[in-house]
């Protein structure tokens, strides 16, 4: 036990240099955006398209309910980049 290094935590200032985007960031943001994109699409093709039943009401607030978490999801991790 005694010749294990001690765990490293490291935060998002020792990861880069300030103004710089790790690869880490860059992944999680495009795979928000483009969840965000899909859930909006399909809002608007259910809209569009669907019909009355109880299902596609269902599916379409789903829908609405996703693209707007992604929306301030995606304002939460650009505001928390610029602090």
């Amino acid at each position: 036990m005694d010749s294990q290094e001690p765990i490293q935590i490291r935060g998002p200032a020792s990861e880069t240099a300030q103004g710089q985007l790790t690869p880490r960031f860059k992944l999680v943001y495009s795979t928000l955006f483009a969840l965000t994109l899909l859930a909006l699409a399909l809002h608007v093709l259910l809209a569009m398209v669907g019909g009355d039943s109880d299902q596609i009401r269902t599916a379409t607030e789903t829908c609405s309910t996703t693209y707007k978490m992604g929306f301030g999801a995606i304002v939460g991790l650009m505001s928390q980049r610029q602090a």
